[in-house]
């Protein structure tokens, strides 16, 4: 007698299905002509469904209502409700919205053609759409045609006739297209409503229309719009003493500000937010905001009121002068001893004798550092001050600002604070001398950055017409690492980079990046030449 005993294993299912739905017919025939049907009903080898169809689904040119799409079984079917256009060319991309009920692998950029008429449009359009102000590749851009004839105001109320999304390069194409001039945009189409909201998006438009018969790509260069109107977008006060009003663009055309307690303002660097320093108000700050225009804003500006201690009503504001400075232990030796204040105070009422400045020397004996106080000129009171001295390489520092070295008596003072450092020597750095070649005479703006995308100096070159389009820069104390260098052609000489506007068909102003890091090293000097192009 023989006994034996079976291995029991599990059931696999067999191999994984990792192949696409395959299309067996389309009824009717894709590439049909002379089209009159109301239905389209596609037929696979699976069971399949729809996965995304609302985003990834577009029929050019659009018809006014989207059609109705579902998968049934081993179907999709696609209704129409309304009467198509005559001798036109249809096409229906369904993106990767078509996978296999089982697995989810999808059937990528599967497209249906037909036509209404006789004959099949067959032109081709490509382009790329890249970032004004970095040149990379813009990604996920509408891209849409529209009537040649159109007026520009199209982009804002309609929607395109052909469109399609760029790539991860920021490349896009349209095929079958007629034989026609269309007006074309790329838009930054946040709320995928597929019009062009304004200055709230982003926009790319050439200056010429597209004909699909034309030779080469379109580049078109994305920008945003500067707002045409004006307004405040917000008034806000953190600590006492202190106020914003930030607007939606930069205000080039602020003429007074007035207000009870008011002692200064300031703008930023980008002219968009206001700066209000005030004393001797609580509640409500009430502020006039005039312009060159006549134009007059009234604010009522929220702002911290009275504490109650003891019984008693004691203001917000005793409160410090904070001191902020760019002062680490290692620092340059041809840095500047700068300080930034979190409220203004009047030059007079900064006490040079309670600011010192010691060097260590190699004697027992500390030497005191003369210097001279500098605030900005013309201005009083300031909200920044420097102290102008000469600073020794590899030598230790002391600098103590003593209690009340800046009053505003009796409601703010300073408290003492003490920064120790020690400079650095010249062969921490590298120089660089960058010599450039600019294709046209004009004005630039030639910007050098680091690794990190941080602006280490920026500076424009006005080249006249009797001088040569060659420049040499020199830049010192430049620490180790890799730079990179930008240059814009500063058209209307303002030395800016400017935008563009949609409907005055103004580009922004173009820019150069040369992409090659440039390497330097410490204790180095290196020479390194740039053809601008």
């Amino acid at each position: 007698m023989c006994v034996g005993c079976a291995q029991i294993t599990p059931l696999t299912g067999g191999k994984k299905d990792t192949e696409a739905p395959k299309l067996l017919k389309a009824i009717p025939a894709s590439a049909s002509l002379n089209f009159a049907s109301k239905t389209i009903e596609l037929q696979f080898d699976e069971y399949i469904t729809l996965k995304d169809v609302t985003n990834q689904f577009i029929i050019t040119p659009q018809t006014k209502n989207t059609p109705d799409i579902e998968a049934s079984g081993k179907k999709v079917i696609v209704k129409f409700d309304e009467t198509l256009l005559p001798n036109t060319t249809y096409k229906l991309s369904f993106g990767n919205s078509i996978v296999d009920l089982r697995e989810s692998n999808n059937l990528p950029n599967f497209e249906y053609v037909f036509s209404t008429g006789n004959i099949i449009d067959s032109l081709k359009l490509k382009g790329r759409v890249l970032n004004s102000t970095d040149l990379k590749p813009s990604s996920q851009i509408l891209v849409g045609l529209y009537p040649g004839e159109a007026e520009d105001s199209i982009i804002y109320k309609d929607k395109p006739l052909y469109l399609t999304r760029t790539d991860e390069q920021g490349q896009f194409s349209f095929s079958h297209l007629p034989d026609k001039s269309f007006k074309i945009a790329g838009i930054k189409d946040q709320n995928k409503n597929l019009v062009y909201d304004g200055s709230a998006e982003q926009v790319a438009s050439p200056n010429k229309l597209a004909n699909p018969k034309d030779s080469g790509e379109i580049f078109m260069m994305l920008f945003k719009e500067i707002p045409f109107k004006s307004f405040i977008k917000k008034t806000a006060a953190g600590e006492y003493g202190k106020a914003y009003v930030i607007y939606n663009k930069p205000q080039l055309f602020i003429k007074d500000v007035k207000a009870k307690g008011l002692i200064t303002y300031t703008q930023n660097k980008t002219l968009d937010t206001l700066s209000l320093y005030y004393r001797d108000t609580y509640d409500t700050l009430k502020t006039f905001v005039s312009y060159a225009s006549a134009k007059t804003d009234t604010l009522y500006i929220k702002i911290p009121g009275l504490n109650v201690k003891n019984g008693r009503e004691s203001s917000v504001a005793n409160q410090r002068y904070v001191l902020n400075t760019t002062i680490e232990n290692s620092f340059p030796y041809f840095g500047v001893l700068s300080f930034n204040l979190n409220f203004p105070v009047d030059s007079k009422n900064i006490s040079e004798s309670k600011i010192q400045l010691i060097e260590q020397s190699d004697t027992l004996r500390p030497v005191v550092k003369t210097f001279k106080l500098l605030t900005e000129k013309g201005k009083d009171p300031v909200i920044s001050f420097t102290l102008q001295t000469e600073l020794k390489p590899e030598s230790n520092y002391t600098l103590t600002v003593l209690d009340s070295a800046l009053v505003d008596l009796p409601k703010r003072f300073n408290d003492s604070i003490t920064y120790k450092f020690k400079t650095t020597i010249p062969d921490d750095y590298a120089q660089l001398n960058l010599k450039l070649f600019f294709p046209k005479k004009e004005n630039y703006i030639v910007t050098l950055q680091n690794d990190k995308g941080q602006t280490i100096d920026e500076q424009v070159v006005a080249l006249s017409l009797t001088s040569t389009a060659e420049k040499m820069i020199e830049y010192k104390n430049l620490l180790p690492g890799n730079y990179y260098v930008k240059a814009v052609e500063d058209t209307n000489k303002n030395g800016q980079f400017d935008t563009g506007d949609y409907f005055s068909h103004t580009q922004p102003e173009t820019i150069f990046i040369n992409n090659s890091a440039i390497k330097l090293l410490a204790g180095w000097e290196i020479e390194n030449e740039w053809m601008i192009k």
